[in-house]
């Protein structure tokens, strides 16, 4: 019965197609195409809209002479799937700097940076990451570590989150970083016992030796974005989520996706910066000249708020209890509750949609407070603004996201292989509340929108096979013993739809993607295996042969563009 109510729509959609195209330009047939009321064998699509979906027989009356058909011999084909947090430039970069190996030792690090001096000319800087700092022992990491390896180089080394840097001493001296400066707002310059910089910077400090490394080339940001974007396609990304636009960011986004060698649907999130610097006067330049930027398939609508840091050794995730084993450090908001509700009540009532990076459950109450106050004034017509990151949230403030108009967006990435959770995290903030870190469960159970992103180059892959398995088994990839906050499993189609749907629907775009249905824009993947047949800890092994967007071919496993780095 089923069946025939499939075939009779397709003839129906196949005979009111007909005014507006002949016949299909691709149908991909003989495969299993998921669709929100069931799987069929084929989808057919003309002029990047799908205009038929149906078993094989019932697509026929839309093959005709020019017809490209795809025989898919059993393959799946899913919808293209979104990344609602990553930051492709940075990823694109740090492929030609000098990369750490995920939760490298000591000594691991040392020979790398060693290497990458041995490749570098004196006074050449020398940038890169990822440091994990649970490698280390006590007082091992400072800048005289790097000053043996690297004494007539600046040396600057990411951390895991992208939150905190360590330098060497000749970075420290082009930064004028000395034992007077005070730390700035927002920031933290790390001390060793007699008031002297070691060589850790927290937070905005980052920025006093940021702003005097050379900026990467127009032609070194294009270059890393088309590697990062192409990465993407390989994993059946169709749509992201750029977290943190800065002015130099906008320009290169803009014209690689009007020249179509970005082929994704793209959201950019701005930086606001309360900075009295220029950072500040940058950021609100750009954010009124957004609108010079956007593209058919880059929205500029969006605003990056960093409301606290990294709940990690750091301490600066703000939370409502203290770290683990400190004098009752709580970590810090990095914009003070009364301005964050001003700003936001500003920028919604500008139509702007906001994403808050919030990593602590007290930044995460700070956020959902100031969008209440928001709502408040301006009412409830505004964007579906949403909590980023979101690692750890009070089981109070669970129901309060769907009840301001807010949606979620969680950060499962950071999982195996590096330390970053089951060591960083766990020895900040204790056992007890890495029970319900990413708290995921809770947030679909409260019936909020709940979205999902890789935080990539964080993470050292942008894989979101990975992540859907591990948001099931809250394990490692293929399964362990160890777990990470089991209470918070979900369902596999949970899952996907966080994904698909759901990261369609924060992006603005679920009229026109998100799922495989008629008349919605052809934005396809398609799989080797299907992974909702396949053993839960096989999911992260799934491979995507071919992604299209808009019924266009974006990606060929069998032809793949170059996507490693020279």
């Amino acid at each position: 019965m089923l069946a025939a109510i499939r075939y009779v729509a397709a003839i129906a959609v196949a005979s009111t197609a007909v005014g507006q195209t002949d016949w299909a330009d691709l149908i991909l047939t003989n495969g299993q195409v998921r669709t929100p009321s069931g799987w069929v064998a084929s989808v057919a699509i003309g002029d990047g809209v799908i205009i038929a979906v149906g078993e094989g027989a019932s697509i026929d009356g839309l093959r005709g002479a020019h017809t490209t058909v795809i025989d898919l011999n059993g393959a799946s084909v899913l919808p293209g799937l979104h990344d609602s947090h990553v930051h492709p430039m940075f990823a694109g970069l740090e492929q030609y700097a000098c990369g750490l190996e995920p939760g490298g030792r000591p000594e691991v690090i040392a020979a790398a940076v060693a290497d990458c001096v041995t490749d570098a000319r004196p006074g050449d800087w020398i940038l890169g990451g990822n440091w994990v700092a649970a490698v280390f022992a006590p007082g091992q990491q400072n800048k005289a570590f790097l000053d043996a390896v690297a004494p007539n180089n600046p040396v600057v080394l990411t951390d895991e989150a992208h939150h905190s840097v360590w330098v060497n001493s000749r970075a420290l001296n082009l930064a004028g970083i000395t034992a007077e400066m005070p730390d700035p707002s927002g920031g933290i310059i790390e001390r060793d016992a007699v008031g002297a910089p070691t060589g850790l910077l927290r937070e905005s400090a980052t920025r006093l030796v940021e702003r005097v490394v050379p900026a990467a080339s127009e032609q070194a940001r294009r270059a890393a974005l088309i590697l990062a974007t192409n990465q993407m396609l390989s994993y059946g990304i169709t749509s992201f989520t750029v977290a943190s636009v800065r002015e130099a960011d906008m320009g290169p986004l803009s014209t690689l996706s009007e020249e179509g060698l970005i082929k994704q649907r793209m959201r950019g999130c701005m930086v606001w910066s309360s900075e009295p610097s220029e950072l500040s006067a940058a950021s609100e330049r750009l954010i009124a000249r957004r609108s010079i930027y956007a593209r058919p398939r880059f929205a500029t609508d969006c605003v990056k708020l960093f409301v606290d840091g990294v709940p990690t050794e750091s301490h600066t995730g703000a939370m409502r209890e203290p770290y683990q084993n400190t004098d009752n450090q709580r970590g810090m908001l990095l914009i003070p509750q009364h301005e964050l509700n001003r700003v936001v009540t500003n920028l919604d009532r500008q139509g702007l949609h906001i994403k808050f990076h919030a990593a602590g459950d007290g930044a995460v109450r700070a956020a959902i407070d100031a969008v209440v106050q928001a709502r408040q004034v301006n009412g409830f017509g505004g964007p579906m603004h949403h909590v980023g990151h979101s690692t750890f949230v009070s089981q109070a403030d669970i129901p309060r996201v769907k009840d301001a108009g807010m949606a979620w967006e969680f950060s499962p990435y950071i999982w195996y292989p590096t330390p970053m959770a089951a060591t960083d995290i766990l020895r900040a903030v204790g056992a007890e509340r890495m029970q319900r870190w990413v708290p995921i469960g809770d947030a679909i159970a409260s019936g909020a929108l709940v979205t999902v992103g890789s935080d990539w180059s964080v993470v050292p892959s942008v894989n979101p096979w990975l992540a859907m398995e591990t948001l099931v088994t809250r394990q490692m990839p293929g399964g362990s013993v160890e777990t990470l906050g089991a209470g918070q499993r979900i369902s596999l189609e949970d899952a996907f739809t966080a994904f698909t749907e759901s990261g369609a629907h924060l992006m603005g775009h679920r009229d026109r993607v998100g799922s495989i249905e008629v008349g919605m824009r052809a934005d396809l993947i398609v799989t080797a295996t299907n992974p909702f047949e396949v053993p839960i800890t096989k999911v992260n092994e799934t491979r995507v042969q071919m992604a299209f967007i808009d019924g266009e071919l974006v990606f060929d496993a069998a032809a793949p563009p170059q996507l490693t780095a020279h």
